[in-house]
């Protein structure tokens, strides 16, 4: 089963936020407040990760769960929205390359957004990055002020970085986006999957971009 993880035990700076490990091929899924919960990535949504039951371990009824945060549309990352729905209304944030496939089935809760957007949660502003790459749509999240990044698909710790073989993927685009994160401040960096880096998080994004552009 999927395992719940309080960031807060690591860091001050992640107060209120949770990580759901899940299981197989799902993406991390992050948590952000407690009465205006914000869930950013919703994993495969299958048998094996459900998400309602982690959820409801977190004490979030659907009333609370007021957006969720689709960083790109792959399956792995998107279809627990999609059981979250069921149950629950949020509005539901996509960057606006990235909705070809799933823009209809989300209806009135989707919210479109594009680079420089701003997502209000408990714990103050996220800015939308647009990192394309890995999709034509992926993006990140960065709060400037606490310097944490939810990182997607895009980079990941220790110098590795996202597939870019895929429909909408591209290693030229994924450079450039590495670039882009590499001249941030990032202390804390919250990937789509593998562990969470929690300090020094710039370096393994400079290494990440280094290790890009060798490949490219």
């Amino acid at each position: 089963m999927p395992r719940i993880f309080d960031l807060n035990e690591y860091s001050e700076k992640l107060n209120n936020l949770h990580l759901i490990i899940g299981e197989g091929l799902c993406s991390n899924i992050y948590v952000i407040g407690n009465n205006k919960a914000i869930v950013i990535d919703t994993g495969v949504g299958n048998y094996a990760n459900p998400v309602w039951p982690q959820l409801e371990e977190l004490g979030l009824t659907p009333d609370k769960v007021k957006g969720v945060v689709l960083t790109h549309a792959h399956h792995d990352h998107a279809m627990g929205a999609f059981i979250i729905l069921e149950r629950a209304d949020p509005k539901v944030f996509v960057h606006k390359l990235d909705t070809t496939y799933i823009a209809s089935r989300f209806g009135q809760n989707l919210v479109t957004v594009e680079d420089g957007d701003l997502i209000e949660t408990e714990l103050g502003p996220y800015k939308v990055i647009w990192t394309p790459g890995h999709t034509e749509g992926s993006m990140c999240l960065y709060n400037e002020e606490e310097k944490i990044l939810f990182s997607g698909d895009t980079v990941f710790s220790d110098g590795s970085f996202g597939r870019f073989d895929g429909e909408s993927g591209d290693l030229k685009s994924i450079i450039k986006s590495l670039k882009k994160l590499s001249e941030l401040e990032v202390d804390i960096m919250l990937p789509g999957h593998g562990p969470p880096v929690l300090e020094n998080a710039s370096e393994h994004i400079k290494q990440s971009y280094i290790n890009a552009f060798r490949y490219g």
